[in-house]
């Protein structure tokens, strides 16, 4: 019985909404941070049923399971299923389909345009006669990489994503991060 009083301050004696146990660690007054004396709690001969329980699956698994380090399982309440979640988004779809194009188009003929590696892209803003995008491409590769060059460029897109520009906006050393900072 003191096996199982030792077992019940260890774990909450709180129940959860689907009848089970509390998995959660508690605290001195034997709740953890989420459940208190107003919580139906597990009663001592339940306690000490799940111990038993418990002891005989350890028995019984050759291979002893590794002990969780403060972390425990998510309860009912917890979980949300994603097929039970309002998708209600402010955004308008077609601004970011917009944005997606003009990524799109971006990514595919950067390197081909500029004519040096495509790395990234790091930033796409509306315009009033279309879309501005900034890109990142390695214009020499170095040993390490921290010492590749890269060119910053601007790229002007109509409002159909289509080119009709681009400048080099600078270069900076890939791991210099002073500019950045």
């Amino acid at each position: 019985m003191a096996e199982a009083d030792a077992q019940s301050r260890e774990q909450c004696k709180a129940l959860t909404t689907d009848g089970e146990r509390c998995s959660r660690p508690a605290q001195d007054d034997g709740f953890c941070y989420q459940h208190d004396e107003s919580n139906p709690t597990v009663s001592d001969s339940q306690a000490a049923q799940e111990e038993e329980q418990a002891d005989e699956q350890a028995e019984g698994d050759e291979v002893e399971q590794p002990k969780s380090r403060g972390t425990a399982s998510m309860t009912a309440e917890e979980m949300t299923d994603p097929d039970e979640v309002e998708a209600d988004v402010d955004v308008e779809q077609k601004e970011i389909e917009g944005i997606l194009a003009v990524r799109e188009t971006v990514r595919s003929t950067a390197g081909k345009l500029i004519g040096h590696e495509f790395d990234g892209v790091s930033e796409i803003s509306p315009t009033d006669d279309g879309w501005r995008a900034v890109v990142e491409v390695v214009e020499r590769r170095a040993v390490p990489d921290t010492q590749d060059i890269i060119g910053r460029y601007e790229i002007e897109l109509d409002t159909e994503a289509t080119v009709h520009g681009y400048r080099r906006l600078d270069r900076y050393r890939r791991g210099d991060t002073t500019e950045f900072e």
